[in-house]
């Protein structure tokens, strides 16, 4: 197989890698993964943590946007 042909096939959008962000809530742990998103407070999977709308809270604590850090998992 042919190094182009090789590149093309994992190229191909379901075998693509996101390059999504986790952040942690400094307050309680909870983490905003930035492929889930958090749809049961109105931010679609796939949101970038700087589209989340500052007036954002945690779900766990009520936390503010300014108590998360991004870490890796």
């Amino acid at each position: 197989m042919r190094l182009y042909t090789i590149i093309a096939f994992y190229s191909k959008a379901s075998y693509a890698v996101t390059d999504t962000k986790t952040w942690m809530c400094l307050i309680c742990g909870w983490i905003y993964d930035e492929a889930l998103g958090d749809p049961e407070h109105g931010i679609a999977p796939g949101t970038a943590w700087a589209d989340v709308p500052m007036n954002w809270v945690c779900p766990e604590c009520a936390a503010r946007k300014e108590d998360f850090e991004m870490v890796q998992i």
